[in-house]
């Protein structure tokens, strides 16, 4: 199934000429992409925060998105002229299934992060390198959204040179009682070693292989009496893109463990649900795409989930995820809508049965 992206891009100024350098990038023109690396990298020798932030807001699809974000990334951690290490600054996000009886607090901070260290270095993760280090804090999304790009250039350029580079502060997670939730922290940390040598994002890109154990080790250290608490890590990731990383594998964790909850219900009473998958753009502006579950026994079950969309996020590789899911749950009597819908359905809700479908889907053709 497909659905059209109900995202709204922006025109670029008709001033702007990194857009349209990207986007020749994109399409395997050389001198295009040299041309755009040198003009992103005077962005961040002269510390212009805002002409960079600008460049993302404008950018005219998602593919030219993620293009400049990724090439940013690698520029943050770029030597100086006649340095012979480079410095890569990363985080390893934690997805958190959690879950308690009453209101308790993760805190801010692994008790021990030297034990986390060994079982990295054992599983190969953090590479032949040993000038690494690895925060205790377990930092929120936003911590790592408010760090500019001069900031972490700035950063890059302290570890290189042995000064000793900022700390960030973790913070703490309230889960409150009721049905399970999905949370997110990060781990920051940072290596120091030859450009030739492999990056902790490549050596680290095996989760299966040490996944697992972390998890187990993280849940020994957050233990507390009435907390249900299960981290898993993702592979780690430049910190310029960890945020949206981990954004997107909450999300997607999120959902599964909607899809599974709610599927039960329905079976356990009147069967299989029948699924419409829809896009819509929000009152405020923003997008999703929505999954409703929904059955021809009982009207009054109708259950949803709203998957938020951001500016780098792969639709096709959403749509993906959510078709696989759709699979494993073994549900086939799925249906999708082709038009971007409004937030709301005309009977004030926002999620879609297939009666809901037809009716929109006449409307539209009667247009």
């Amino acid at each position: 199934m497909t659905l059209p992206d109900p995202r709204l891009w922006r025109i670029p100024p008709a001033t702007s000429r990194l857009h349209p350098m990207a986007v020749a990038s994109l399409g395997g023109d050389v001198s295009a992409r040299a041309t755009l690396r040198l003009e992103l990298d005077a962005l961040l020798d002269t510390q212009a925060d805002d002409e960079v932030h600008a460049l993302l807001r404008d950018a005219p699809s998602a593919d030219c998105y993620r293009h400049i974000q990724q090439m940013l990334a690698k520029l943050i951690n770029k030597p100086e002229r006649g340095e012979t290490v480079i410095a890569r600054l990363f985080a390893i996000p934690l997805v958190m299934v959690a879950g308690a009886k009453k209101s308790l607090q993760v805190p801010d901070a692994l008790p021990d992060i030297t034990f986390v260290t060994a079982l990295l270095e054992q599983h190969g993760v953090l590479g032949p390198g040993r000038n690494f280090g690895l925060g205790n804090a377990l930092c929120a999304m936003e911590t790592l959204d408010s760090l500019r790009p001069r900031l972490l250039r700035l950063w890059a350029a302290q570890l290189r040179t042995g000064t000793a580079p900022l700390e960030l502060a973790g913070t703490a997670l309230t889960v409150e009682p009721g049905r399970e939730e999905v949370y997110l922290r990060f781990l920051v940390g940072a290596s120091v070693a030859p450009a030739h040598v492999p990056s902790v994002m490549e050596t680290g890109s095996n989760v299966g292989a040490w996944g697992m154990p972390l998890t187990k080790l993280l849940a020994q250290q957050l233990a507390q009496p009435g907390l249900e608490l299960l981290p898993i890590p993702r592979g780690p990731v430049a910190l310029y893109l960890a945020s949206d990383a981990g954004r997107a594998a909450q999300i997607e964790l999120a959902f599964s463990l909607f899809l599974s909850n709610a599927v039960r219900q329905f079976r356990m009473a009147v069967g299989d649900p029948t699924v419409v998958l829809s896009a819509h753009r929000t009152d405020d502006g923003g997008a999703e795409l929505r999954v409703s579950l929904s059955s021809v026994f009982d009207e009054s079950l109708l259950e949803g989930f709203r998957w938020p969309l951001y500016p780098p996020d792969d639709l096709k590789e959403i749509i993906s995820t959510i078709n696989n899911l759709l699979e494993e749950c073994r549900l086939n009597d799925a249906q999708s809508l082709g038009m971007v819908a409004a937030d709301r359905t005309p009977r004030g809700g926002r999620f879609l049965t297939p009666h809901d479908l037809d009716q929109l889907e006449v409307a539209t053709h009667a247009h």
